[in-house]
């Protein structure tokens, strides 16, 4: 009997090694399949992930020409999204007044999944930035302010007072870094240092300073020299240093010599032209960063990505 058993033995272990190897391959085709899923899902996840970081940063560079024009926004973002490793057509690209919108799909062939017949696949991503409304904080202003009033987009403006003329012996200059013609003349020249913000106070600088002040607005129209854009007004942006950020105050005729005005906001002014102790220039509106939210509208926009 024992002997029958043992002559049996041979048999049950071919037998399970057949089940072993049967087991062994079916374990392997499951490893396999998921080794092919896995490598697949995060090229497909890199793929999507590299798209929208190209979208993003191309409707964001987009953006910043909006208020220029609707085709230099989208020329801009095509660009962006070029150097970025994806080809985006016009017609991918939408533009309005106060937003850039663009949307993709980009073909991916996949890998290990070829062995279950899958070749490619596509990959897709939305892209939109707006334009938001208002600045509340301003750095690197220049320490000119202008009264709140309505002014026309483009059309001619003095942004000092002349001789003769001004507030009790103010011409709009202000105290920002402090006091002087020296430190107004470097606040004109390079912003200033101090961070002005709305709803709060900034001291006048009396006097008309002409000298110091001419200097000023002379070296940013020089620094420009080698930017064509920078001289039109239309095309201008806020890389063009005849292009300034100023306060909006409430009113200069509140008080004599020194005293303090509230800033309401804030406005982009370019600078045109400098003669007979005036300097003149368009307001215009411009994309920019800093700190934003409701308030009046100065032509100043921020630009924020919305998903």
């Amino acid at each position: 009997m024992m002997r029958r058993i043992f002559h049996s033995m041979p048999f049950l272990y071919k037998e399970q090694s057949g089940v072993a190897k049967i087991l062994f391959a079916l374990s392997m085709f499951i490893i396999i399949g998921f080794t092919a899923f896995v490598v697949d899902v995060g090229s497909l996840y890199f793929e999507k992930s590299s798209l929208q970081k190209s979208l993003d940063a191309a409707v964001l560079g987009g953006a910043q020409r909006l208020k220029v024009s609707g085709p230099e926004a989208k020329a801009v973002a095509i660009d962006l999204a070029a150097k970025n490793g994806f080809t985006v057509s016009e017609g991918e690209v939408m533009t309005g007044e106060n937003f850039i919108e663009i949307n993709k799909t980009v073909n991916k062939e996949l890998f290990f999944a070829r062995i279950f017949g899958f070749h490619n696949t596509d990959v897709s991503a939305t892209a939109r930035a707006e334009l938001v409304q208002t600045l509340l904080k301003g750095d690197g202003v220049i320490p000119v302010g202008m009264e709140k009033k309505e002014y026309q987009k483009g059309a001619s403006y003095a942004l000092n007072e002349t001789p003769g003329n001004g507030y009790s012996g103010n011409y709009r200059f202000l105290a920002i870094d402090g006091k002087g013609a020296s430190t107004l003349k470097d606040g004109i020249m390079n912003g200033t240092k101090k961070t002005v913000e709305v709803d709060k106070f900034v001291e006048t600088e009396p006097g008309m300073n002409w000298g110091p002040v001419k200097v000023a607005f002379e070296d940013r129209i020089g620094k420009d020299s080698i930017n064509p854009n920078c001289a039109i007004y239309e095309k201008t942006d806020n890389t063009c240093y005849r292009v300034v950020i100023l306060p909006i105050v409430d009113t200069f005729n509140n008080g004599n010599g020194r005293h303090d005005v509230k800033v309401v906001g804030f406005a982009a002014f370019w600078i045109e032209s400098i003669s007979q102790h005036e300097i003149k220039g368009r307001f215009i509106e411009i994309v920019t960063g800093g700190t934003f939210g409701p308030g009046g509208d100065f032509g100043i926009y921020g630009v924020k990505l919305v998903k």
